[in-house]
């Protein structure tokens, strides 16, 4: 495939560096450093200039098959979409935006964009589940079905037992995508254990929730939930807590920038208390009278947001969040007992990366800061797979955990003899594995 990216930021360096490998990719970029670092580190065709600019692509090929727009404006993400239309023929683009006033499916139809990601109101929707099931660190939703894949640290006193018996006392509704001890992640089988503190993924429906949090949480009702402190009155602490608004919680919002404080006043409409503040807790929790059980470090320091979450989990704050935007240290986070969520740029990177990587047969996701990786395959009645199935060969056996959504049924895949039309299958396996269980699952994928 050949792709081009304009912005060599770190989310069009990183999409650049994962899509090499098996494409045609072109990045350019107006800053000459930048442009000697790709040369120097990365296996891609490098242009120096103006995305803006005609002149600018006057060298790529005249058949592209994907553009995408990653810089920091939107005016300049949107124009140069525009302008690669004149000048090659675009099979299909991708476009990041941060303001909503961009995302109308009219100037999508008018620039012929095939996507627009948003990553600060992407991320902050992954509230909304947050506060629905408190016990969770991070919930993915689905195009193909409404299970959801959560992230659920079980509770210190918890009991261990296998995988098999915990699944069989919930009726085998669910499945366990992977766990995180800390030290390492891996895909589990039905004989391996879980024990508390571990973080472990799964996957089942929203109606099954109720009885997880029983197996293997504390008690914690979403009513619980009421007033949340967010650290970062930048767009995504923004757009968290119109989020939260909406939800009825009470919300401090802090930051130690004068001007960010009255844009957010102006924006948030008053209805969030904005504290000019310099990131004391102490004071916060003593001198402002604040009880909360949420709290949310949303800047664009890691570091610091590491910082405030350990000093918030001190301080006994039911439900400690942290913004990450660098994926070292999401692992870290982790194993600090940090609930982690992606940040603007990674939000991007992953979003684009899975849009790219799926297509309308096969559905690919990333979770646990991409150690794991998720396919999904749904069964159209015109599927080539209706009343047989792909084999699993010794190419992929023992590389993955395989399953079919059936109905609100999760079955073994290697226990099912047929397909039916709107089956699912669904593979959980680790990144290095990706490429062999998707090349297996893409069979007949002209369907």
């Amino acid at each position: 495939m050949n792709v081009v990216i304009a912005g060599a930021g770190k989310v069009g360096y990183f999409l650049a560096k994962e899509l090499m490998e098996e494409n045609e990719v072109t990045l350019i970029d107006s800053n000459e450093k930048t442009i000697q670092n790709i040369d120097d580190t990365l296996d891609v065709l490098s242009i120096y200039g103006d995305v803006e600019d005609p002149y600018t692509y006057r060298n790529i090929k005249k058949d592209i098959d994907l553009f995408i727009a990653v810089t920091d404006s939107d005016e300049i993400n949107l124009l140069s979409s525009l302008i690669i239309d004149n000048i090659v023929n675009v099979k299909e683009k991708i476009v990041r935006l941060k303001n909503d006033f961009f995302m109308s499916d009219k100037i999508k139809e008018r620039l012929n964009i095939t996507d627009i990601i948003t990553p600060a109101i992407d991320v902050a929707k992954t509230f909304n589940y947050l506060i629905d099931f408190p016990h969770a660190n991070n919930v993915k939703t689905f195009d193909y079905t409404k299970a959801l894949l959560l992230a659920i640290r079980i509770h210190p006193t918890f009991e261990p037992l296998t995988i098999e018996k915990f699944r069989d006392n919930l009726d085998n509704k669910l499945i366990i995508a992977g766990i995180d001890k800390g030290d390492k992640f891996f895909v589990p089988n039905d004989l391996d254990m879980l024990m508390p503190n571990d973080l472990i993924y799964i996957f089942a429906f929203p109606s099954l929730m109720s009885s997880i949090r029983v197996s293997i949480c504390k008690k914690q009702d979403k009513q619980d939930i009421k007033n949340c402190i967010i650290y970062g009155a930048n767009q995504l602490g923004l757009e968290i807590a119109k989020v939260l608004i909406k939800r009825g919680l009470n919300i401090k919002l802090i930051d130690r920038n004068l001007e960010r404080c009255k844009h957010a006043n102006t924006v948030l409409k008053n209805n969030v208390e904005v504290i000019k503040s310099n990131y004391n807790l102490d004071f916060l929790l003593d001198s402002h009278g604040v009880n909360a059980n949420i709290f949310i470090a949303a800047t664009t320091n890691d570091e610091f947001n590491i910082t405030k979450c350990m000093e918030a989990n001190q301080k006994g704050i039911e439900k400690v969040i942290g913004i990450h935007n660098n994926r070292q240290y999401a692992s870290l986070m982790r194993k600090l007992n940090i609930e982690v969520i992606r940040g603007e740029k990674m939000n991007a990177y992953y979003s684009i990366l899975e849009k790219v990587t799926s297509n309308k047969i096969v559905s690919q996701r990333v979770f646990c800061g991409g150690e794991g990786t998720m396919f999904m395959r749904k069964i159209f009645a015109n599927s080539k797979f209706l009343e047989t199935k792909p084999e699993l060969n010794d190419k992929i056996y023992g590389k993955g955990t395989f399953y079919i959504q059936r109905d609100k049924k999760f079955l073994f895949y290697k226990n099912t003899k047929t397909l039916q039309v709107d089956d699912i299958i669904i593979c959980f396996c680790l990144a290095k594995n990706a490429k062999v269980l998707k090349n297996w699952l893409k069979q007949g994928e002209n369907e």
